[in-house]
């Protein structure tokens, strides 16, 4: 499933009624907006196939059933919209580590013995360092919110919040006044090295999300 940079982010409110109107439709149906959902069995996130119904609580919580991506119809799971279903966050481009910063909300891929699943985790610190021909080797210090374990992990293994779309539209409006100015003063840009993207760094990172253990 393509990810969707459509640079909008989405309310709890406007989710619940995207939820609803969704019912009977896949996701990717709609060319706007993707979602995930946090599974009950595990706490791990998932990427949500289809919206299959809904319903109000006594508590006026509104719920869905939803059906996760490459899962059948015994996994489907019924979610509370407002806390546990949220627009889908991103796999990290190379050149996107610019965007994760301490004290974020990401979604990380935690490996264990028995499982290897996708959780919120908040990073705590960064450390930059100089990209090369495999891609980004920044590394990311993070603490996972379900467990509290720490572990210091590569961009491939971190999805950033839609949220955070800001950050890289500013740098790009920076990068293009500064090529507008050096074209104005007749200036020679100074020449960047080349970085090649790891293809697999999106791929690798996404494609895990389908994992989970009995």
């Amino acid at each position: 499933m393509g990810v969707q940079r459509t640079g909008r982010t989405v309310k709890p409110d406007q989710t619940v009624r995207f939820a609803v109107q969704s019912v009977g439709r896949t996701v990717s149906d709609n060319s706007q907006m993707e979602f995930e959902a946090k599974s009950a069995r595990d706490g791990a996130w998932y990427d949500v196939a289809l919206f299959l119904s809904h319903r109000s609580l006594d508590t006026g919580d509104p719920e869905a059933l939803v059906r996760f991506t490459g899962f059948g119809s015994e996994e489907d799971e019924w979610v509370n919209i407002r806390k546990h279903v949220r627009q889908r966050s991103l796999p990290c481009e190379s050149s996107e580590c610019v965007a994760v910063l301490p004290r974020d909300l990401v979604l990380c891929f935690q490996e264990v013995k028995e499982q290897a699943l996708y959780f919120d985790a908040h990073v705590l610190d960064a450390q930059r360092r100089r990209h090369d021909v495999r891609g980004c080797r920044c590394r990311f210090l993070v603490r996972y919110d379900h467990d509290q374990s720490e572990e210091i992990v590569p961009l491939r293994k971190v999805c950033r919040r839609p949220e955070t779309d800001y950050r890289l539209q500013q740098l790009h409006t920076v990068n293009e006044s500064g090529f507008v100015n050096l074209q104005k003063t007749g200036a020679e840009p100074q020449k960047k090295q080349h970085i090649e993207s790891v293809s697999s760094n999106q791929n690798n990172t996404k494609a895990a999300k389908g994992r989970r253990t009995e």
